[in-house]
């Protein structure tokens, strides 16, 4: 019985063979399988040579990979990933790597690697400077506000309820005549933050300029640094972006949401680790008295 050739995988599911195949290869095969996986849906321009020395392994290791994976060598694996690079559609604010082909296993890889670049884009961005400059002048505030729309609302919900935990005076607000009205009666003693993915809603610069001219410290978490909300701002924290294009009133991008909560999480836990700052003891208020609620809660107290 004639040996059967593999049939060429495409690239939608490219993701999904060495989902199913990474346990059962070796260490050095786990290298190409990891650069595959990362460029998923893009072409592949290395010769086997070039992506051999690229990777520190031999030219053998690509080979033995390809076929596992179901091609019938390295440059069939090629021409698969080219086809599927050609093919791929966009849509609005998702990320380009996605395909609605993909399985669900295929993008839930391409996820997590798209939500770690993410991360990890934000964290080599960070200015250590701005970020004590952010504790310090939140360790003071007699009151936080936190002012965003859509995607960027949700954010500022889940940072005010950090810091309500902590024990500080913080609120979330999301439409902009309330907005306007909360910064009009900010002062020096207190805080802004303003959340944008794109930096362009207007609403939020608005309310950042004023909150600043009363003379409270104002934060913008913007992934443009030139954009209005960012220049409305005392300091502006950066988050990475991707190149898939903006389509504004879409949403957010999903990885702008998690590079935020990501920056909240890290002024959070700044607070808590700096000094002067009993968070240790408030949070133990929270906990107590929330343990205390859920104990009671339907009886008569």
């Amino acid at each position: 019985m004639p040996e059967m050739t593999p049939q060429p995988a495409l690239e939608s599911d490219l993701v999904q063979r060495i989902q199913e195949r990474y346990q059962n290869l070796r260490k050095s095969e786990r290298i190409v399988a990891d650069y595959l996986r990362e460029h998923a849906g893009t072409r592949l321009s290395l010769s086997i040579t070039e992506l051999a020395q690229t990777l520190g392994i031999s030219e053998a290791t690509i080979s033995r990979v390809s076929r596992a994976l179901g091609y019938s060598g390295f440059p069939d694996l090629k021409l698969s990933l080219a086809e599927g690079a050609v093919s791929r559609s966009r849509y609005s604010n998702i990320p380009a790597e996605i395909e609605q082909t993909d399985t669900l296993i295929g993008t839930s890889a391409k996820l997590a690697n798209l939500l770690a670049t993410a991360l990890q884009g934000t964290q080599r961005m960070l200015d250590s400077s701005k970020i004590d400059q952010c504790i310090i002048a939140l360790k003071k505030a007699r009151r936080i506000v936190l002012v965003g729309v859509g995607g960027g609302a949700a954010i500022c919900d889940e940072a005010a309820h950090l810091f309500m935990k902590a024990g500080l005076d913080a609120t979330a607000c999301n439409d902009h005549y309330t907005q306007v009205v909360l910064a009009a009666n900010l002062g020096p003693e207190d805080v802004m933050i303003g959340i944008s993915h794109t930096g362009t809603t207007m609403g939020v610069a608005s309310a950042l300029k004023l909150a600043g001219e009363k003379g409270a410290t104002t934060i913008a978490m913007t992934s443009d640094p030139a954009s209005a909300v960012a220049r409305a701002a005392e300091i502006n924290l950066a988050t990475w972006t991707s190149d898939t294009p903006s389509v504004p009133l879409y949403g957010d991008f999903l990885e702008g949401r998690i590079s935020q909560i990501y920056l909240i999480d890290l002024l959070y836990i700044g607070l808590l680790f700096g000094d002067d700052f009993d968070g240790s003891a408030k949070l133990q208020n929270t906990a107590t008295a929330l343990t205390d609620y859920y104990q009671h809660f339907g009886k008569d107290v």
